[in-house]
């Protein structure tokens, strides 16, 4: 099996990414190397648009419509965005720190969505995928969730 050289772990608003030293005596030791929050994820629809100047028309006249149907489509964007930009992230982050293999770990929400954006070269160099959010797990404790790391 491929040694994880590092352990990348997200969720739709963060990303936290560690590189794996292995110690003779303690096991794996978790540093991190990059953590940052995407923007995108956070706050309300109704924070970041407005109906100034007519954006979302409430009159019943005809051709004026506020449906639900005009939400999700804003939705649906925004989750790619977030997926993109995610995606983007960790191919920078395996590129510069994963010399060998890596482990990643996402919620099943998310999980495909950004596992598909990634080169097939980085896709090739996964140990193991972990279908859970482990975004808010300590670092400490992060090691029992990845059966690459565990002590035979």
């Amino acid at each position: 099996m491929t040694p994880t050289s590092l352990i990348i772990v997200t969720d739709r608003g963060s990303l936290k990414a560690y590189k794996v030293t292995e110690t003779p005596t303690r096991g794996p030791h978790l540093e991190l190397v990059q953590a940052f929050d995407t923007t995108d994820a956070h706050g309300r629809y109704q924070d970041k648009l407005t109906d100034q100047a007519g954006a979302f028309p409430s009159g019943a006249a005809s051709g004026q419509t506020n449906s639900a149907g005009e939400r999700t489509g804003i939705e649906s964007e925004n989750d790619r965005r977030i997926h993109k930009q995610l995606a983007d992230s960790i191919t920078e982050i395996v590129e510069r720190e994963g010399k060998d293999g890596w482990s990643f770990a996402a919620p099943a929400s998310i999980h495909s969505a950004v596992v598909d954006l990634l080169p097939p070269a980085l896709r090739d160099k996964i140990v193991e995928f972990v279908k859970s959010d482990l975004v808010k797990i300590e670092p400490a404790k992060l090691p029992g969730h990845f059966r690459s790391l565990r002590p035979v």
